[in-house]
């Protein structure tokens, strides 16, 4: 006797779509739960490198009996690197860049000008590098994503006067532990910047860049957030010759310095045609984490300090030669190392 074989059963059209569907459901539910927990991991990494930093200010101060001074250097200026080099310069062997260090110093005037293309300047720190900023990639020198607090003023960024600098950085100045009487848990000592996308002509906007010619803005800092729209909260520049973060040796503000004066995530502006002006500029801290920036005090904690916090009146002239209480709320008063104002930011 000869069996019938069982029929043979197939997917029909609609039951493949409908698995596909639910495979489509899964991953679109699955995927940002996989790019959050991707950020969360980068986010941790970039407040452990703003830890690391802290750790090679403290034995820099443990070692000189100061922080490194705002601006450093050796040589003529014009050729050399006197007094534009930044704080990272002698930091470099407290943060496992003594190698680095020494070919730097091994150099005739220790180096020329850190805008000069070398195989020292142009070299990328990965631990200076906020791995949640993808933008950093094909920049002409060596790049951060941490800069150093200017304070609240707008002028006189890089003075060599200690009674012209609110911050904690500025000029050849040094500064110590036991100048900074408002606390060094009530005192940033640095931030975050977002970095730009490799150079893409004139005329094309980008984030990170800073806008020029922005008349008055030293005087009243709401005319720089009011050349942008809120959609361009990032975007400060329509040019493409000076980027925020391209050189991680330069000591000019505009490349690794901030001050609190706009809130985290603000743009930045000068009042002149140079970007990198060091006397009528603003320059804001910015990250691209969602919603505000990690910040160093200088006690060495990291802290995330939302874009939302308290930065008092905007129009305000940012202060002079004066040890008052800064007119930019909480955020002003983290920016100050010794105006005795009452901070409470947590």
């Amino acid at each position: 006797m000869k069996l019938n074989p069982l029929p043979r059963r197939a997917f029909t059209l609609i039951e493949l779509l409908v698995v596909i569907a639910i495979i489509a459901i899964l991953i679109a539910l699955l995927l940002p739960a996989v790019q959050q927990a991707r950020e969360a991991a980068r986010r941790s990494n970039c407040k452990n490198n703003l830890k690391q930093l802290g750790l090679a200010l403290h034995n820099y101060h443990e070692t000189f009996g100061s922080f490194t001074p705002g601006l450093t250097g050796t040589g003529d200026g014009t050729t050399h690197n006197s007094v534009r080099l930044s704080p990272y310069f002698g930091l470099l062997p407290h943060f496992d860049q003594a190698n680095l260090y020494n070919q730097i110093t091994g150099q005739a005037n220790q180096g020329p000008n850190p805008w000069t293309s070398t195989t020292y300047w142009d070299q990328d720190i990965t631990s200076l590098l906020c791995p949640s900023d993808s933008a950093f990639q094909n920049r002409d020198r060596g790049k951060a994503s941490y800069v150093f607090n200017k304070g609240d003023r707008s002028t006189e960024l890089e003075n060599r006067e200690p009674e012209r600098v609110r911050g904690l950085f500025g000029g050849t100045n040094v500064f110590r532990i036991r100048d900074i009487t408002d606390g060094t848990s009530n005192t940033i000592a640095m931030s975050e910047i977002r970095m730009s996308p490799s150079y893409g002509g004139d005329n094309e906007e980008v984030y990170g860049q800073v806008r020029k010619s922005t008349a008055g803005t030293q005087s009243n800092p709401s005319l720089c957030i009011a050349t942008l729209a809120s959609k361009e909260r990032y975007v400060s520049g329509s040019d493409g010759d000076r980027l925020r973060g391209d050189r991680w040796a330069d000591g000019r503000p505009a490349f690794t310095g901030f001050q609190t004066i706009l809130p985290p995530n603000a743009p930045s502006c000068t009042d002149s045609t140079n970007s990198e002006d060091p006397n009528n500029a603003i320059y804001s801290a910015s990250s691209a984490h969602t919603g505000g920036v990690h910040c160093l005090f200088a006690d060495g904690a990291v802290h995330f300090i939302s874009e939302n916090i308290d930065a008092g009146n905007s129009s305000a002239t940012p202060p002079g030669r004066v040890t008052t209480a800064s007119p930019f709320g909480v955020w002003g008063a983290l920016g100050t190392r010794n105006c005795s104002e009452v901070v409470n930011f947590n």
